[in-house]
């Protein structure tokens, strides 16, 4: 079974895939995170900031690559669940946010995608933007983002749902268990 972890920046969703980790189950990264973390090493994390800002197509072209990649990569069996830190419609989210075309290789493999279930994190508050990891965000920007990738799945058809924020960040695992349990 493959389900989707997403949300807003700061909605726990890193966290809640270390915890499915932790448990066993299969857990592909996040592109993004993967993509940013390459640019910091690079730039560091403002010069990262910086290209990203002037490489907007580009920077969504690498992360839509790499997202490829990596849902392709994914093995599990028959039964298994295998937990996405994102996905890739993620990146169709943030394409309409930014007002810009998504990348061909995101548009070419979407009708190739398949989740069974989408879990729309919602943010851990209160909220911090973390700007020294070089994906600094504000509060209202990681709504818009929340409810953009929201809709951005739920409009393709995906089944989505939102988690709320529970802590300990167990719970919050226990919780999404009893829903894709109950499907």
């Amino acid at each position: 079974m493959r389900i989707v972890l997403t949300g807003g920046p700061h909605a726990g969703k890193t966290s809640l895939a270390r915890e499915f980790e932790r448990r066993g189950h299969r857990v592909v990264k996040e592109a993004a995170i993967e993509c940013i973390a390459a640019l910091v090493r690079q730039f560091g994390p403002d010069g990262a900031r910086a290209w990203r800002a002037a490489h907007v197509d580009e920077f969504q072209g690498r992360i839509a690559h790499m997202q490829v990649e990596l849902e392709r990569a994914a093995q599990f069996g028959p039964g298994e669940l295998c937990f996405f830190d994102r996905g890739l419609l993620d990146g169709l989210a943030y394409c309409q946010i930014a007002g810009q075309q998504a990348p061909r290789e995101l548009l070419e493999n979407l009708p190739h995608t398949h989740y069974d279930y989408v879990a729309v994190c919602e943010l851990v508050l209160p909220f911090s933007s973390r700007k020294e990891t070089g994906r600094e965000s504000s509060l209202e920007r990681a709504r818009l983002i929340e409810q953009t990738v929201f809709d951005v799945y739920a409009g393709h058809g995906f089944r989505t749902e939102r988690l709320p924020c529970i802590s300990p960040v167990a719970a919050r695992a226990d919780l999404l268990l009893e829903r894709i349990a109950k499907r």
